[in-house]
């Protein structure tokens, strides 16, 4: 049974917003971040008395205080700062490393509300659905907790339960966010660069799908169907008739932390040889890898079976995205530095118009100072990511954000690596699944296709060649060819001044509205009608004078752009 969360009215949102907003502020002024929220143009006029702390006591850097600033602003910001983590294209090593501290904590909640959130979930008494279920949870986390149970079948199962009231309060900060981020793309043209609305908009997809467990379900069951008979790697199975939106039963590992091995050991030997070849086939073969496999996600048994848990965050690489990769790969061994900065252009989204030579030179420098080593041991892969991001970012180049989700994935498994059996071959272990992409991607029949690709391209552009000459020709003929000339400050003129003319009319009918608001303003025995035009004629410059100020503070010069605020007032039913 899958339920539908009932959503509450514009109004219920905008006071649910405005109460999660004063709680907000509050917290920021106490970590020192007070006079930055005040800066702001909507601060002083939003948040007028709440904001005088500053938080001159705060202990710690800028970055500590933010990555606590987080963890105390609950669920939405924790993972919000773990998904910061990831994106060292954006952010200082300082802050990345701060930010990768956030733990995911929670109070335990009591068997009773688990009790009513699993029958409400599923459509049934917990009795009718499980022979046994335990009181105590198996574990605790912001946004579900679990507990170990038995089915009707007598197998052992955990069931992931979505603590009550938790999306609320995500919406609310999602909400927050959004406007947030669309206030810094309004006022500040350096967060366009950043893509601060893309990190929010990117993060939200991934809370709203993680909200759902019918997502980490249908993980699950295409992970299973992935996984190599011939190694020691599994994933649990789930049990789609006991799950639904907010409830997710799975079949229980009887397993420990892979962090509890004895580091340099036999069984931490195999351990991560397994992982590795894991990690290798989930990247360069099937397309699809764990999104977080830290040492808590990945358990192992007595036999020495490995089992990957929460896959609520996947990774996904498309046929052409693994191509590339590999590429870079074969690239970075050869030492192609020109080979490099074609497949990152290629991988990216360049935002302004990037010099090939200066790439080059820069890459050969990041290269030939971290990839130039005897070891593993030597090779220092944060200082290499830290520097890699910063280059693209430098040359303005934008990463998928499935990129940003390899590389946290990558570094995790290296620590790994590090920790438990840093003298393992790992270029004997990814060599075999590199080879076999390679070989795949240069295969006589994939060759074929490429070439029947370009060339069916290329018979279509001949084919239209003449009748676009002749057309060309024609209008040469005719006079109807025109070469326009592309000045750019010049074609914002006309928008300039129609902002100017929008504006002038907006300020004529605030003024007219206020005025007529005083002349009708109901004297010692006012008449109903009296009341009414008055009443109409201030709401109306009220909202003509607030949309004033929005557009001249908060736009900075530039065309009022509403479609922020009414998708804002749209944000009251489900989101996908």
């Amino acid at each position: 049974m899958t339920e539908t969360p009932s959503q509450p009215g514009f109004v219920g949102v905008a006071m649910r917003d405005l109460a999660r907003l004063r709680t907000v502020a509050v917290a920021v002024s106490r970590h020192g971040f007070g006079e930055l929220l005040m800066s702001t143009p909507l601060g002083p006029r939003l948040l007028p008395g709440i904001l005088a702390s500053t938080g001159d006591d705060a202990d710690g850097t800028p970055a500590v205080r933010f990555t606590q600033l987080l963890g105390e602003l609950g669920p939405t910001f924790t993972k919000l700062g773990q998904i910061l983590s990831m994106r060292k294209d954006l952010l200082p090593l300082e802050w990345t490393t701060a930010l990768e501290t956030l733990q995911d904590r929670a109070p335990v909640l009591r068997f009773e509300t688990i009790r009513d959130a699993v029958e409400a979930g599923l459509g049934a008494p917990l009795e009718e659905l499980f022979s046994a279920f335990d009181r105590e949870p198996l574990a605790t986390a912001s946004i579900a907790q679990t507990h170990l149970a038995t089915t009707l079948s007598g197998e052992r199962v955990v069931v992931k339960v979505q603590r009550p009231g938790i999306e609320a309060v995500m919406r609310s900060d999602l909400d927050l966010l959004f406007l947030a981020a669309q206030v810094l793309d309004a006022s500040i043209d350096e967060m366009q660069l950043i893509g601060v609305s893309d990190v929010v908009t990117e993060f939200e997809r991934g809370i709203l799908r993680e909200l759902d467990f019918r997502e980490e379900l249908a993980n699950l069951l295409a992970c299973r169907q992935l996984l190599d008979p011939e190694r020691n790697v599994t994933v649990p199975r789930p049990h789609p008739e006991l799950s639904s939106r907010t409830v997710l039963t799975m079949q229980f590992f009887a397993g420990r932390p892979i962090r509890e091995l004895e580091p340099g050991s036999e069984a931490a030997k195999r351990a991560v040889e397994e992982i590795v070849h894991a990690a290798c086939k989930q990247v360069f073969v099937d397309g699809l890898f764990h999104g977080d496999p830290h040492s808590g996600n990945l358990l192992v048994d007595d036999e020495g079976r490995i089992c990957m848990l929460d896959l609520g965050l996947v990774g996904r690489l498309s046929e052409s995205q693994r191509e590339d990769l590999v590429t870079l790969i074969f690239a970075t061994m050869t030492g192609d530095s020109g080979g490099i900065a074609r497949i990152l252009l290629k991988m990216g989204t360049p935002t302004q118009r990037v010099s090939l030579a200066e790439l080059r030179a820069e890459i050969e420098r990041i290269r030939s100072k971290y990839l130039v080593v005897e070891s593993l041991d030597q090779v220092d892969s944060t200082g290499f990511a830290q520097e890699f991001a910063a280059a693209a970012q430098g040359f303005r180049i934008k990463l998928a954000p499935e990129y940003s989700i390899l590389v946290k994935a990558t570094t995790t498994i290296e620590g790994l690596v590090r920790t438990l059996h840093p003298s393992i071959d790992l270029v004997s272990i990814a060599r075999p699944y590199v080879q076999q992409a390679i070989s795949r991607r240069l295969s006589p029949l994939a060759v074929l296709q490429d070439l029947a690709g370009e060339a069916s391209g290329l018979a279509s552009i001949v084919a239209r060649l003449p009748a676009q000459l002749d057309q060309v020709l024609h209008d040469v003929e005719t006079g109807s060819l025109q070469i326009r000339a592309v000045t750019p400050e010049l074609d914002e003129v006309p928008a300039l001044l129609h902002q100017m003319a929008g504006r002038l009319g907006l300020t004529a009918f605030a003024f007219a509205m206020t005025l007529c608001a005083a002349i009708v303003l109901p004297d010692a025995d006012p008449h109903w009608a009296q009341i009414t035009l008055c009443v109409l004629c201030a709401l109306a410059a009220a909202g003509a004078w607030t949309l004033l100020f929005w557009w001249h503070v908060v736009g900075r010069g530039k065309p009022l752009r509403l479609a922020p605020i009414l998708r804002l007032f749209r944000r009251t039913g489900p989101r996908a």
